[in-house]
């Protein structure tokens, strides 16, 4: 069991109105550390939770599961990416886009910076902020978020399970090779907070999530 860790993770849902203010008051009535925006005609439901460190999938399905029942009308799509290029990661910490991109190249700083997700039109190269804040917490802690994000590897577990309708996240070393069905036997919860004592990022998450 690993020590009690703070994940922030967004939900894509659909099916939401964010105008209704009884649907709204509804979800914060009853729903852990959390917060809603709307993009591109889509709501993000951006949560914070407390899980076991390096086992956040169980909670994040327990924050989906949680919505649906409160909700069932929402559909819960998946978990995003928070994608970021030089740009985004140098108005996060603070610092100049030429320090963020030698750290990158490695010709500054103690290397081993995260290996680029995708390299988008024009050359942008983009990264997913969870690694980028994990290679931050070890070499500058003093710019790093306090929050975990979800590993890239664990976010294609969750929404895997979201999209078969699975309530636990699929596991390597669970599964069962008779039923070929996945298994898991640990039970994670959500650790709830009242919306008032909420204290999101200075510089909210925005996602740029990957079709």
């Amino acid at each position: 069991m690993g020590v009690p860790v703070r994940y922030m993770f967004t939900l894509e849902i659909e099916n939401f109105d964010i105008q209704d203010d009884a649907a709204v008051e509804r979800f914060y009535e009853d729903v852990a550390e959390a917060y809603l925006s709307a993009r591109d005609g889509l709501v993000d439901a951006t949560y914070v939770v407390e899980a076991s460190e390096g086992e956040p999938c169980d909670a994040v399905l327990d924050a989906a599961n949680h919505l649906r029942q409160l909700l069932p009308e929402v559909r819960v799509n998946r978990v995003t990416l928070d994608l970021v290029n030089i740009t985004d990661i140098a108005a996060r910490v603070n610092r100049s886009r030429s320090t963020v991109r030698s750290w990158a190249t490695g010709s500054r700083g103690p290397g081993d910076f995260p290996r680029q997700i995708s390299t988008l039109g024009g050359g942008v190269q983009v990264w997913h902020w969870p690694e980028v804040n994990d290679w931050l917490r070890l070499n500058h802690p003093d710019v790093a978020d306090d929050e975990r994000g979800i590993p890239l590897s664990q976010v294609e577990r969750i929404n895997y399970s979201l999209s078969t309708g699975r309530k636990r996240a699929p596991r390597a070393s669970a599964v069962n090779a008779e039923s070929g069905q996945w298994v898991t036997t640990r039970t994670a919860s959500i650790s709830v907070h009242r919306k008032s004592d909420l204290a999101m990022p200075e510089r909210p998450y925005k996602s740029r999530s990957l079709r």
